[in-house]
């Protein structure tokens, strides 16, 4: 696995930085000011280009190295996806119930499970569960990411991929919905460090 952690905190020290901000709203030139704000916004965002940059080498190798097992990922269009994921899963919980579950935001399709409105496996159970389940060809997508995939030979897949794959994805592709639409089941891995991952099954 090709681990990344964020290059502002290995190259910025955030003390040290917040100090120099401070020096230069005290500055009584204003054009100084400016100009020095300037510099460190140029500063900030080649260092947020770089982040990316490693971030989306990591995510490509890491699913080189996956696909370089026999799986194989088929671009497919995303919207005919979603809405079956929407159709199996999303309409299992009325609006009413969404309505009435107490700060329940549907900004991400897997606050169905992080509220409890779905009954799903969690942890090391989701993925023990994903690992034993048999599976051939699975749906891929994500919540804010604009493709999905069709994975086949998917029994070649493991949590433990997609937790690598999680680690070093762009923040689009954090949220990874993985579906069997003839079984109605599904695997969710949020971005958050503390939900998740979740493995339901449709009865």
């Amino acid at each position: 696995m090709i681990a990344t952690e964020s290059i502002m905190f290995r190259v910025i020290n955030s003390e040290e930085w917040d100090r120099l901000c401070e020096e230069n709203r005290r500055l009584e030139d204003f054009t100084e000011r400016e100009s020095r704000e300037k510099l460190m916004d140029t500063i900030m965002e080649a260092i947020s280009d770089y982040d990316v940059h490693v971030r989306e080498y990591a995510w490509r190798e890491t699913a080189r190295k996956i696909l370089a097992r026999g799986i194989t990922c088929e671009p497919v269009e995303r919207e005919p996806v979603v809405r079956q994921w929407d159709g199996q899963i999303d309409s299992l919980v009325s609006d009413d119930t969404k309505a009435a579950a107490r700060n329940y935001s549907n900004q991400f399709r897997w606050h169905l499970f992080s509220f409890e409105l779905l009954p799903a496996l969690s942890g090391k159970e989701a993925k023990a569960a994903f690992d034993a389940i048999e599976k051939d060809n699975l749906y891929l997508f994500f919540d804010y990411a604009p493709g999905a995939y069709l994975i086949e030979n998917a029994n070649l897949l493991t949590a433990e991929d997609l937790e690598n794959l999680k680690e070093n994805s762009p923040l689009d592709y954090s949220d990874m919905y993985l579906f069997d639409p003839e079984a109605k089941w599904t695997y969710v891995r949020p971005h958050e460090e503390y939900c998740g991952p979740y493995f339901f099954k449709a009865k």
